[in-house]
């Protein structure tokens, strides 16, 4: 062997000790973006929760405002706004001495926060029209028919009150709160409003 071939040698050695690394540094990095690509993390906002799913089976946690980790694939997280949301709703129903009332009310509410995973697996994202709206028009019919057409409008502030506490009964039952609740309108047959002005 003469000095050309171990000269050539040492620099194979040298030239791939440097490659070496150089791969294992390309590979990490390759490995690395894939992982982002991925979006190992979450981000819950202002007025928010995250409901985890593993593999799409709601877990107990649920994950408050900021940035989480969550492993990818297996997990998936679904935000909930607990933020106050405001229901408008109109219903007619009949008082206690048979009079046709049309109501209009507004109910304030919100998603328990720590309960909101609860409310997905039970009901899903749509609760509003399946849980809040109906249980309003019900309350609506019940209270009204409690009272007379007269004491709908004298004792305005006590029904509003007999409603408020009834949805807010029905409601926590599915993990919302109540905020406030008005009656925004009422109005009653054209028969009744004439013999009320006539008085």
């Amino acid at each position: 062997m003469d000095e050309r071939d171990v000269y050539r040698a040492k620099m194979a050695m040298q030239s791939a000790m440097q490659k070496g690394p150089m791969k294992v540094a390309l590979i990490i990095g390759a490995i690395l973006v894939f992982f982002l690509f991925l979006q190992p993390w979450s981000r819950v906002g202002p007025g928010e929760r995250g409901v985890v799913l593993n593999f799409g089976a709601v877990q107990e946690n649920v994950r408050g405002e900021g940035l989480h980790f969550r492993i990818p694939v297996m997990q998936e997280v679904v935000l909930m706004d607990v933020k106050v949301q405001k229901a408008m709703t109109e219903a007619t129903a009949a008082s206690a001495d048979l009079q046709e009332v049309s109501s209009q009310v507004a109910l304030n509410y919100h998603v328990i926060p720590d309960r909101a995973n609860i409310i997905y697996q039970t009901v899903g994202m749509g609760f509003k029209e399946r849980i809040i709206d109906p249980a309003i028009r019900e309350v609506l019919k019940g209270v009204t028919a409690r009272y007379t057409a007269e004491e709908l409008i004298t004792k305005r502030a006590m029904v509003s009150e007999a409603m408020r506490a009834s949805l807010t009964e029905r409601l926590r039952v599915h993990n919302i709160a109540v905020d406030a609740f008005s009656i925004t309108a009422f109005s009653f047959s054209r028969a009744f409003t004439e013999a009320i002005e006539a008085k």
